[in-house]
């Protein structure tokens, strides 16, 4: 087979002084031919086999990932038909001019869940120092950590008493919007009118969740109280630690959006596989580049090859057993045979030999 570094001829040289001198030169004038093609194909097999393993893993990958993608595009879908209402009146809600008529501050994501993160680790750590105290726990045991969970469930209470709140202002801002509408005082779309629903909130419901998150908070002050022996100089100490749940309610109040419900969107892994997925496909189309290009570079070496053989065999007066020879010496050209041997075309053969040949 053809390496890098051989010179052009060699191979078909090889290949001549294999078969013989010209008594069997009719048989070796086609032979030789269907051995360089055969030595060509044999070498395009092995390069292709030789990345067939790297390509099928490849191919492996990226079907998993797809199948993953799928499975996971599908349950944002089946989420997506429990919200899509929600979705449609909150846009419909913001289109006539709600938020207008609802504390709110606008941030962008990225900060409202940094501000977040900052306020429920204030809360684990005030509640975590006040149940060590009360349990006279080392910090970082198991008692301080429960007392944080604590913490973190007094925030998680606080943000469902924000919203709770937040949801009352808004379906008494709906209200007054609607009854605006019907005075004329506020215009409104008719078509739109007829598509808004008000929201309904549960005074029960709001209720027993601030008793719940009162109740935390008081119990979490009179645990570092309790702890504090009776040191009356804790007590501004102990009273600002209070406000800092009540903190993160004030806050979540004006961040919260109750008419920002959009559609479940791609999240984090989501992304992160998307990114593998795009990664495996660059490496296998590249993979099958370089295949392609090293089978293009072998394919052009046996054609010099072809030609260097052909040449050389014509110099040797070898002939295939199709041509025929006429009386008087006249050959039939072998073009009307097997299309190689015209004089243009031998021409041709002779300046590939001389350009491989300085090659």
């Amino acid at each position: 087979m053809l390496r890098r570094g051989n010179r052009p001829g060699r191979l078909a040289k090889q290949l001549i002084r294999q078969v013989g001198d010209t008594d069997i030169a009719l048989a070796g004038a086609e032979t030789r031919p269907k051995v360089l093609k055969s030595l060509e194909e044999a070498e395009v097999q092995e390069v292709r086999a030789a990345v067939r393993a790297d390509a099928r893993t490849l191919e492996e990958l990226i079907a998993g990932l797809r199948m993953e993608i799928d499975s996971r595009a599908e349950r944002r879908e089946r989420r997506t038909e429990l919200v899509k209402h929600k979705v449609e009146q909150g846009r419909l809600w913001r289109s006539v001019g709600i938020q207008e008529r609802i504390p709110q501050l606008h941030a962008a994501p990225a900060v409202r869940s940094l501000v977040m993160v900052v306020l429920a680790a204030l809360d684990f750590t005030v509640f975590a120092e006040a149940y060590s105290v009360i349990t006279d726990a080392e910090e970082y045991s198991i008692s301080w950590f429960l007392g944080g969970i604590l913490g973190i469930a007094v925030f998680i209470a606080g943000m469902v008493l924000a919203h709770a709140i937040k949801g009352a202002i808004l379906a008494r801002a709906q209200s007054q919007l609607l009854r605006a509408a019907d005075a004329g005082t506020v215009r409104v779309d008719g078509e739109i009118r007829e598509q808004l629903v008000t929201s309904r909130t549960s005074v029960a419901a709001l209720a027993i969740t601030a008793l719940v998150f009162l109740l935390l908070s008081i119990a979490g002050i009179l645990v570092r109280i309790q702890g504090a022996s009776g040191d009356t100089g804790e007590g501004p100490a102990f009273l600002l630690t209070a406000l800092i749940p009540l903190v993160a309610v004030v806050v979540e109040l004006y961040l919260h959006d109750p008419t920002e419900r959009d559609e479940p969107m791609p999240n984090l892994v989501d992304r992160r596989l998307e990114r593998r997925l795009a990664k495996a496909e660059r490496r296998l189309r590249i993979v099958a580049a370089q295949v392609e290009a090293k089978v293009a570079k072998i394919e052009k070496l046996y054609r010099v090859e072809e030609a260097i053989l052909d040449v050389e065999q014509r110099d040797m007066g070898l002939r295939h057993t199709t041509d025929l020879v006429l009386g008087g010496g006249h050959q039939i050209p072998a073009a009307a045979t097997n299309g190689r041997s015209t004089e243009a075309d031998r021409e041709h053969l002779e300046k590939t030999l001389k350009m491989a040949r300085r090659t």
